[in-house]
């Protein structure tokens, strides 16, 4: 890859990555934030719920730059002779005018069940681990009182 495009190869697909993360954190923390004040907000069960719902509905958002990212990159990684799509405008473009809305989509349902599970269960051990570490804290802290008194 080095050879056949210097040290840019490697950095293919960084910009839709990039223009990618921040409406999909944004939307993620902020479906979360009102999923847990939805459900109850120290269970670990609602807390695994809502970063199910919320790591879903960002991912199926932001699906299309997610496309257009693995596209660059795999056309960095494969090595074409020729390069099919000069930037992200171009790819995106090219993906809407050749394959239509849909190719912005394939993939879809199993990228958005890997990211149900993965956001629903990091979340769900966050709020373990928060409760955990509370109620260490709480119980540390009860017992120096009593030292004292």
């Amino acid at each position: 890859m080095y050879r056949r495009q210097g040290v840019r190869g490697f950095y293919a697909g960084a910009g839709p990555a990039a223009v990618q993360i921040v409406p999909y954190m944004g939307i993620n923390f902020a479906l979360y934030d009102y999923f847990t004040r939805t459900f109850d907000s120290k269970s670990v069960g609602g807390a695994g719920l809502a970063g199910t719902i919320a790591g879903g509905t960002s991912k199926f958002l932001v699906y299309p730059m997610d496309t257009i990212k693995k596209r660059l990159q795999a056309q960095a990684t494969i090595g074409l002779n020729h390069r099919q799509y000069k930037n992200m405008a171009d790819c995106a473009m090219t993906m809407l005018r050749e394959e239509g809305l849909a190719s912005f989509y394939r993939g879809l349902a199993p990228t958005v069940l890997k990211s149900c599970s993965a956001t629903g269960l990091t979340f769900a051990f966050y709020t373990f681990t928060k409760n955990f570490l509370e109620s260490t804290h709480d119980s540390m802290a009860a017992i120096k009182n009593e030292d004292r008194g």
